[in-house]
């Protein structure tokens, strides 16, 4: 994903410059053979128009090792975690994480499921998973200094062929929340 990501913010030109074929090796659920042969142009905007010039961070690395670095606190004016945050071994960890990185006021915008995935990985070393409910990771939050401004659920899809047989969707968690100043965040109880 990273190197994809790197290409397309780095290499593109002009909006639908690449075109690949997604599903030419899926040969389950499809309604005809030409599904299964459609290309797909990318990318649908040219990513220098996101008006994003300077300030954003993009790395390879484990977020807890990356960003747990004393030089990111109070570095950030926004984090933006899209279907991330049930990748966490330790979800609490990754909230408390974006606390410290966020600057009083900052903002986190989330949005994704709560898959979790290591939830299937009991019993096998160095696999722990701390597995919350939507209700307990926003109660999580808010004892790290977080104010909920804005919530909402969201159908969507991930990596779905939207002309396939079958189709998963989710029921995607998406909000903001702001990070209270330090003189205003009063400790929550859990």
């Amino acid at each position: 994903m990273m190197i994809c990501s790197s290409f397309i913010l780095n290499h593109t030109q002009t909006v639908d410059e690449w075109t690949i074929y997604p599903w030419i090796h899926s040969n389950c659920n499809s309604p005809s053979d030409n599904d299964q042969l459609r290309p797909v142009s990318f990318p649908d905007i040219h990513p220098a128009s996101a008006g994003i010039t300077e300030g954003f961070s993009m790395c390879a690395g484990d977020f807890v090792e990356v960003y747990s670095d004393s030089s990111h606190v109070g570095a950030w004016d926004a984090v933006v975690t899209c279907f991330f945050i049930d990748t966490a071994h330790n979800i609490v960890e990754y909230i408390e994480i974006i606390s410290q990185i966020l600057k009083d006021g900052g903002v986190w915008i989330n949005f994704g499921p709560l898959l979790y995935h290591f939830a299937d990985m009991y019993g096998q070393e160095d696999e722990m998973s701390i597995e919350l409910s939507l209700e307990d990771v926003k109660r999580v939050a808010l004892h790290y200094g977080f104010e909920l401004e804005k919530e909402t659920t969201v159908e969507t899809t991930y990596t779905t062929n939207p002309r396939s047989m079958m189709q998963n969707r989710y029921f995607a968690a998406f909000w903001t929340m702001r990070k209270k100043s330090a003189a205003a965040h009063q400790q929550v109880p859990c």
